[in-house]
């Protein structure tokens, strides 16, 4: 009878990284935008919450005149969930699909 692996942790660990690696490049979109991709990145901020401002949840800090409105530290802090729940879930999706996993030898 073959041996049977279980290769869970392994994909488990593989999530994680491909976590990692999702999350710092959009971190580092957002802190160092370039200019072609100024209007995605602005959208990934600004969008959901627009999306929660029209609900009536205050995400805005103070504007100055003549300027945008910076998300607030609520307003960070939701995008951050949101988007790290985005990647967490394709991290997720992606480990499914490596080979190996409780395979025979």
């Amino acid at each position: 009878m073959p041996r049977r692996y279980n290769l869970r942790p392994l994909a488990r660990r593989a999530r994680w990284l491909l976590l990692a690696i999702l999350l710092a490049a959009h971190a580092s979109l957002v802190l160092h935008t370039p200019a072609l991709l100024a209007p995605a990145v602005a959208g990934s901020v600004y969008l959901p919450l627009m999306l929660l401002q029209a609900v009536g949840i205050s995400l805005f800090a103070a504007a100055e005149p003549g300027g945008w409105a910076a998300p607030s530290l609520l307003g960070w802090g939701l995008v951050g969930l949101l988007w790290l729940g985005i990647w967490w879930t394709l991290a997720g999706l992606l480990a499914r699909l490596l080979p190996g996993r409780n395979n025979a030898p």
